[in-house]
């Protein structure tokens, strides 16, 4: 059988590959991992090194990864390698942790714990280091599950995750204990139909209810569907490229119309904030409102800040202009144009490691070779630190301007919920990922920040798939992929917060600090103990 293993690896990397699909259910990613925990036990059984344990699940994993985010490739073969390679080798690793805890304590109850415990490390390690990606934390799996994840508003991801982890690790009890007495085996069954049935009714239930009426507020959503690589960025001029974004919008803008959303980078011709008023782009979207008083727009754009040597707020990442004094930093932007000619901006502020946010480590010569240049910039974009939420000149609607990958992040989004955001605006452009899995996982995101915030999402994508979400992560009207579209409908202004808005990834920071805890029990205090007692040393 040890021959054999990875076979039960590919087995599993199979079963997790599958549940990311969108004509699949990621419920099957509760059974996924049970080939990767036999793994885990039969080697511990073997008394096996750890480290064999890492290698035997190494195959599940890297399928797993090709299946899900080869799609990367699309871009850049050189990003889906890293990005294949990386989470395959720290999904890994948390095998080998596990391992050698499960050996040194030689308790199974701290072996399983340990192993829940650092994959639920490692995808908060995921949110929080640049060079990483939650986007294959388990949690996302579900996204296209909404009736039974009613409970992310609550837990968000992580706790999805924990719950995929738990019914995985009671199959396998059952599926092994049922050579063993029936008093076992039953008791593994009650213990895995409590672990399922508990959480779904809770979702069931709340699914059913009805959510609180509130006031609304009517949008336009534009799909431009301009293609990001033989279109936007050579003979299709920026300006014509706006101008048929506003006429779509003035064909459909009603009574009923608050707020027009174009997609990100629907400006992508520079321009610096400070001269706004005065750019042409500006100008062709504020003698449109003119028309319209009661009309807000929300477009993309590329922007920039200028700087003096001098100032004492000059960016690190700013760059200078020739041998001048002056320097300037360029952003992946949201811009809000009200009827007034007020203008507010929000910097992408969770940038794409090596296409929007620049790896300063990496000679220039290796850089051009391996970071494709994705329409933005090869010197990176700046951020902001804070959520900015745009406010309607009436502030009854308050929105929260995602900027695409931004939308990933389930804790980042909440900073907006929290300065009183009431619905969610997601723009994108997921384009360059053409007729893959990518851009259809990305919209499955939009679906759990709906339901952990029980906030409507407006999405507009520039190729698709653009989209209005209920609060209960229901898809309630959406565009075809890669089709010029125009959508219109009325969301919910949902003002209350929800205990995952206010809290965020609680569990994972929880976790972590459990597992210091467990990593300084095991590697530290536990040998410590055997070398001041003469009679554990012996043993």
């Amino acid at each position: 059988m040890k021959n054999r293993l990875w076979l039960v690896s590919l087995l599993g990397g199979a079963l997790c590959g599958l549940a990311w699909y969108d004509n699949a259910s990621g419920l099957i990613m509760l059974i996924a991992f049970v080939p990767f925990i036999y793994i885990f036990q039969y080697n511990i059984n073997k008394k096996d090194q750890a480290r064999l344990v890492f290698l035997s699940v190494l195959p599940g994993f890297l399928l797993f990864n090709i299946l899900t985010i080869s799609w990367l490739r699309n871009a850049s073969i050189a990003g889906a390698i890293y990005a294949v390679t990386a989470n395959f080798f720290l999904m890994s690793s948390v095998f080998w942790i596990a391992a050698l805890i499960y050996k040194r304590s030689s308790s199974s109850f701290l072996g399983y714990t340990s192993l829940i415990t650092f994959w639920i490390i490692l995808e908060h390690i995921n949110t929080r280091v640049s060079i990483l990606t939650p986007w294959l934390n388990l949690g996302n799996t579900l996204g296209n599950d909404p009736l039974f994840i009613q409970w992310y508003d609550v837990t968000g991801i992580t706790g999805g995750t924990l719950w995929i982890l738990l019914c995985n690790l009671a199959i396998f009890r059952i599926i092994f204990s049922l050579d063993k007495t029936g008093n076992k085996l039953l008791k593994n069954i009650i213990i895995f139909l409590l672990l399922f049935l508990i959480p779904s009714g809770i979702s069931f239930y709340t699914y059913s209810r009805n959510p609180r009426e509130c006031a609304d507020a009517g949008f336009v959503i534009i799909q431009p569907n301009i293609d990001p690589y033989s279109e936007k960025f050579s003979d299709y001029p920026f300006e014509l490229q706006l101008r048929k974004m506003l006429k779509l919008a003035e064909k459909n803008i009603g009574d009923d119309t608050d707020w027009i959303i174009l997609p990100e980078t629907a400006i992508d011709d520079p321009f610096y904030e400070e001269n706004v008023l005065r750019n042409k782009y500006y100008l062709m979207i504020d003698s449109l409102l003119d028309k319209y008083p009661g009309v807000s727009l929300l477009t993309g754009a590329t922007t920039m800040r200028s700087y003096h040597e001098l100032d004492k707020e000059l960016p690190p990442g700013a760059l200078r202009i020739n041998n001048s004094r002056v320097y300037y930093e360029l952003y992946n932007t949201a811009m809000q144009v009200n009827p007034d000619s007020v203008i507010h901006f929000y910097h992408k502020s969770k940038l794409v490691p090596g296409i929007e946010k620049r790896i300063r480590t990496l000679p220039d010569f290796i850089k051009d070779k391996i970071i494709p240049d994705l329409g933005g910039t090869m010197t990176g974009y700046g951020s902001q630190d804070e959520r900015t939420v745009f406010f309607h000149p009436d502030s009854i609607s308050r929105l929260a301007p995602v900027i695409c990958y931004e939308s990933v992040y389930g804790d980042f989004v909440t900073g907006y919920i929290r300065k009183s955001a009431n619905v969610i605006v997601i723009i994108t452009n997921d384009g360059w990922w053409e007729d893959t899995a990518g851009y259809k996982q990305h919209l499955m995101f939009a679906r759990i920040r709906a339901i952990e915030n029980r906030r409507a999402v407006a999405r507009a994508a520039n190729t698709g798939i653009s989209c209005f979400i209920d609060r209960k992560g229901n898809i309630i009207q959406q565009a075809a992929w890669w089709e010029e579209g125009v959508l219109k409908h009325s969301l919910n202004l949902n003002n209350e917060m929800t205990f995952y808005s206010a809290n965020g990834d609680f569990i994972s920071r929880y976790v972590t600090i459990f597992g210091v805890f467990i990593l300084v029990i095991t590697f530290i205090a536990a040998p410590i103990r055997k070398l001041r007692d003469p009679s554990l040393r012996s043993g």
